[in-house]
């Protein structure tokens, strides 16, 4: 099953610029995030950190996946690909069993 997630943040960081749409993309569980216990980061192909999945429903888009509910649905690092970009947030998919 596929599953759209939204990415935050992604004006905080230097290379955000790098991500664009149909773009591969890896997610990682950031095991030692001592403020979100299931924080997923999201990188470029070559590891320039874009963001974080969103975890609230302040947050993240309608229709889409947060960390929390994905974070047991995934390994500790997959790929995915990012959809569409917007100016501090985009949207990803990714394949699951589910």
């Amino acid at each position: 099953m596929e599953v759209m997630f939204t990415i935050v943040g992604i004006n905080h960081y230097f290379d955000s610029d790098d991500l664009r749409a149909n773009q591969e993309i890896i997610l990682r569980k950031e095991l030692d995030n001592k403020i979100d216990e299931e924080a997923i980061v999201v990188y470029t192909n070559d590891l320039n950190k874009v963001g974080y999945i969103a975890n609230s429903v302040n947050t993240r888009a309608k229709g889409t996946y947060s960390a929390g509910r994905l974070y047991d649905k995934i390994d500790n690092e997959v790929v995915a690909r990012a959809l569409v970009i917007f100016h501090n947030t985009a949207i990803g998919v990714i394949h699951i069993n589910d």
